[in-house]
């Protein structure tokens, strides 16, 4: 070959290289850089065919090539059974003329397809992650400048793989901050719109409890004669019922809030529920409707650890439930199981029940079934009861039955994590 001949080629080898090189500087993921490499390879040789090799932990990858007929795309081999394997395993360069006399071939692989000769060179000296080999079909020995310009194009290959995974991790942060914002936001405007309507609920359920304490506290300067404490005892009763309904929606109200800012905490502390729940149904008989009882049963060791005030919370809201949607005289039953670290409670009343066109929303914020306008509350109460269920890790479920009743039973672990 004659000295212009070899310049040209070397002038030839070189744009090929700083093509690629411009090529890759501009991909943005594995699938780009590959498609470049494999295609340079064989331009910078003439070889037959190309392929990209990626290293998958104690497997050699054929994820990519570019050849006169079809190779191992697609397939994977051990790495101590393949060139590739040994030239990452072995950090060199693999050049064989001849497949069927190299120990390092499995014959069996290559024995379908053209190849005869071949060059495998590693991506990335010191932990090689990948491999680029050159096949030709016939009779060939890569030359050390094929070797070189083969092994350059590895270098260049392995930086920009390298950027590839940082481009990618960057472009992963920044789709996950986005998504971040995008739910913040949201979370924000779905806040704004429960703070809207707790600021109208209130201004329209305040108002009737506010009107009675208003009439009443009138009317008790006005009792005079034989009959002025019974009418006295009357209206404080009165007013002490309204004040009761009052500071119940209120912590509803704030309840929500703090679930919804996230704020609501976690405090584990051993306790025995069976005085536990007897002190919340004492508490709370005072508001009942005449006549009505709770009927309770245990069963099993009462000791548990658990969060008391979100347990409070949980029972009063249940058990202030069974009482307000039943009838005077009709009673609750409360039912307590506590067995291999698993508390279960439920809580049946026989009341009006829940239609069933509305129980698929029971535990939805605000929503109250078509049955329930005309008894006070602000609908929050299940959804507070489900969220709280969900902060002890349990499960909560119902069956009602329109007219005859409801049970929620509530399942959760006796002790905390």
């Amino acid at each position: 070959m004659s000295t212009f001949d070899v310049r040209s080629d070397q002038q030839q080898a070189t744009k090929v290289l700083v093509s690629a090189v411009q090529e890759m500087s501009l991909a943005r993921n594995l699938e780009s850089v590959m498609r470049i490499v494999r295609t340079a390879a064989r331009q910078l040789t003439g070889a037959d065919g190309a392929s990209f090799v990626l290293r998958d932990q104690g497997m050699c990858y054929y994820a990519d090539e570019d050849a006169i007929a079809p190779l191992w795309k697609g397939q994977r081999f051990p790495m101590d059974i393949c060139v590739s394997g040994w030239a990452m395993l072995n950090k060199k360069p693999a050049v064989i003329e001849d497949i069927y006399k190299d120990k390092r071939i499995p014959i069996d692989a290559y024995r379908p397809t053209f190849v005869k000769s071949l060059v495998m060179v590693p991506v990335r000296s010191i932990d090689p992650i990948a491999a680029i080999g050159n096949y030709w079909a016939s009779k060939h020995f890569p030359t050390d400048e094929e070797v070189e310009l083969l092994q350059s194009l590895a270098d260049i290959t392995a930086v920009n793989m390298e950027n590839v995974q940082v481009y990618s991790e960057l472009e992963q942060r920044v789709k996950e901050r986005t998504q971040e914002l995008i739910d913040s936001l949201e979370r924000e405007k779905q806040m704004n719109a429960v703070k809207s309507r707790m600021v109208s609920m209130a201004s329209h359920e305040f108002k009737t409890p506010l009107s009675a304490i208003l009439s009443s506290a009138f009317l008790l300067e006005k009792q005079m004669g034989e009959d002025a404490e019974g009418k006295k005892t009357k209206h404080f009763g009165r007013i002490k019922s309204c004040v009761d309904n009052l500071t119940a929606m209120l912590n509803d109200f704030l309840t929500v809030d703090k679930l919804e800012q996230g704020r609501a905490q976690m405090y584990s502390e051993q306790f025995d529920l069976r005085s536990f729940t007897e002190d919340i149904v004492d508490e709370i008989a005072g508001t009942f409707r005449r006549g009505q009882v709770v009927r309770s049963t245990y069963e099993g060791n009462m000791l548990i650890t658990q969060d008391r005030k979100i347990l409070r919370h949980i029972l009063l809201n249940l058990l202030s439930n069974a009482s307000k949607y039943s009838g005077e005289h009709q009673p609750i039953d409360l039912h307590i199981k506590v067995s291999e670290n698993q508390v279960s409670i439920c809580v049946r009343d026989y009341g009006i029940g829940i239609p069933y066109e509305d129980q698929q929303k029971i535990f939805s914020n605000f929503f109250r079934a078509a049955n329930a306008h005309k008894i006070q509350g602000t609908g929050l109460g299940l959804n507070i009861v489900k969220r709280y269920t969900e902060l002890l890790e349990g499960t909560i479920r119902f069956d009602s039955k329109p007219g005859e009743g409801t049970t929620f039973e509530l399942s959760f672990a006796s002790s905390a994590e």
